[in-house]
């Protein structure tokens, strides 16, 4: 393996702009990567990434990235119904890939791609970065260890502005529409809190699901599910894209046998929405300082710089395991479930009844 790991980026919007900042300051803290190669039809966005990561060759093509002999590593950040003919070939190229969820719009084309992974020799990680988040993860650890006693049940709420041209003119269109999007609301932004709960709770078992489209788009702007995890944990999640823009905020209550946990986030890592609380019975209520338990994460880890975006730290340990030649996490047997389970609670939306992710992964 060369000395240092060859970047290449495909597709230069929001998304990348995350990404490439990210990679830009795990390098200065030493990671071995630099800019090799991005592309994007647009010049404007070419140009833009490259002022926080200083691409040396810049394209309209994406296959001129994926063809780069120098490119040993791959984001591909582009809408959602490209990802399935870019990911096949970034297998093909044997390129490890950091692959943006969701992986692709239809349950189909996940299981066809997730079989494509686990054929590939590349090194492959999706883009579930809040498996990174320091108060999740300390929900998590919680969980794992039963010091608070057996999790009973939970509840996790998402919500944010819809992420479209229509609400906010600086953004693209393509997540209002079924035909490149693949959904809404659920599928785009809850899937992260799906593979979130799966990792704490275990896979999910059965789904029942409610959808509604309130702004008038052709994908969901609402839904509410009501989950069963394998080892009996319950649980729902409420999700919306809405109308209001500046508020991008999630929070998650679990109800262990002698504790309740309360967690607030929003998209920093220093997010002003960020909390935690823990309420033990027959004692006050314990504020925990978010800043604490990312500082407890970061020695854990035995990383000095302090992150700026939870993405960072998913970058980070992709770039650890290519290095060290072992499988990354999340993968996309870790995708897999959170899409069947997102699946799962369309098809409990248009039937009416619960579905088993059992069934539809074996569909």
């Amino acid at each position: 393996m060369a000395e240092s790991l060859g970047v290449g980026l495909i597709g230069c919007g929001n998304i990348a702009h995350l990404h490439t900042a990210s990679l830009a300051r795990i390098a200065l803290a030493g990671a071995p990567v630099r800019a090799v190669a991005a592309a994007d039809p647009s010049p404007a966005a070419r140009e833009a990434v490259t002022r926080n990561f200083p691409f040396e060759r810049l394209h309209d093509d994406p296959y001129a990235v994926l063809s780069d002999p120098d490119v040993d590593l791959v984001y591909i950040c582009t809408p959602t119904f490209t990802h399935r003919d870019l990911y096949l070939a970034a297998f093909d190229a044997g390129k490890h890939l950091y692959a943006e969820k969701p992986i692709a719009p239809s349950f189909p084309e996940v299981q066809e791609l997730c079989a494509a992974a686990a054929d590939s020799s590349v090194i492959s990680q999706v883009g579930f970065q809040m498996r990174y988040h320091a108060l999740l993860a300390k929900v998590a650890e919680l969980a794992r260890t039963g010091e608070l006693g057996e999790p009973m049940a939970y509840l996790w709420r998402d919500d944010e502005a819809f992420p479209t041209a229509d609400v906010d003119s600086n953004l693209s269109d393509w997540r209002s529409q079924a035909s490149a999007a693949g959904g809404g609301v659920l599928l785009e932004h809850s899937i992260h809190g799906l593979d979130m709960l799966a990792s704490m709770f275990g896979p999910a078992r059965t789904v029942a699901a409610a959808t509604r489209s309130v702004l008038g788009y052709d994908v969901e702007d609402t839904a509410a599910l009501a989950i069963t995890h394998d080892g009996g944990v319950v649980g729902t999640l409420a999700t919306v894209y809405g109308g209001v823009r500046g508020r991008e905020e999630s929070r998650l209550e679990v109800f262990f046998r002698d504790a309740i946990v309360e967690v607030t986030w929003g998209v920093l890592v220093d997010a002003p929405e960020a909390s935690m609380r823990i309420q033990r019975a027959g004692e006050r209520p314990t504020v925990i300082d978010p800043a604490d338990v990312l500082t407890d994460l970061l020695a854990q880890q035995g990383i000095e710089a302090r992150p700026f975006f939870w993405n960072e730290l998913a970058s980070r340990a992709f770039v650890e395991s290519i290095v060290g030649g072992r499988r990354a996490s999340p993968s996309f047997d870790d995708a897999l479930l959170a899409h069947a389970t997102v699946e799962a609670g369309y098809r409990a939306a248009v039937s009416g009844d619960v579905v088993r992710v059992a069934d539809v992964m074996g569909s």
